[in-house]
């Protein structure tokens, strides 16, 4: 598969709409909607670099952004990237603005670039599975002195906002 092969799987992901909305009682259906999601085998890899999903990211944030501007919410988004190891995927989203955090249940390692989270997620060991014996018994016990990985995990995330822009929004 090539690079080009490899982007056009996802290519769909340019135009798909995006689910908008001012208040933030609905954050469930703004991380179901509007979560993207990229997997990718090791035998691939050799083919990929970070500046790749850079410009194809790029490119779906342009989209986002020309949503945003003819929608009728008057709020930014909030578009965040982590790498979620456990499912071997680069993960994608937008919320709008007005959240004060975001929708995660785990402490937070913000990251200035979105090169890092790709990174981590392009030189992951478990991208193909996560075998039996890499799993951990750990359960975040702080009681148990052996028990350290899941209570200090940080889970890190590149966030950046993508402004409306107020000559072309849709008011009224």
């Amino acid at each position: 598969m090539s690079k080009k092969e490899y982007f056009n799987q996802y290519e769909s992901y340019i135009a798909d709409k995006v689910f908008l909305i001012d208040e933030t009682s609905q954050v469930e259906n703004e991380t179901y909607e509007n979560m993207l999601s990229f997997t990718i085998s090791k035998k691939y890899l050799a083919k990929l670099k970070a500046t790749d999903f850079i410009s194809f990211l790029s490119r779906i944030k342009e989209n986002r952004k020309s949503q945003l501007n003819v929608s009728k919410t008057i709020s930014d988004l909030f578009y965040y990237i982590w790498h979620d190891e456990m499912a071997g995927q680069l993960r994608v989203n937008f919320i709008n603005s007005n959240h004060s955090e975001l929708p995660f249940g785990a402490d937070l390692e913000f990251t200035s670039n979105e090169v890092d989270i790709i990174d981590e997620f392009l030189n992951s060991e478990y991208l193909d599975e996560i075998t039996w014996n890499k799993l951990s018994d750990d359960t975040g016990d702080p009681e148990n002195k052996e028990s350290t990985e899941i209570s200090n995990f940080k889970l890190k995330v590149y966030k950046e906002i993508i402004r409306k822009d107020a000559r072309r929004a849709n008011i009224g």
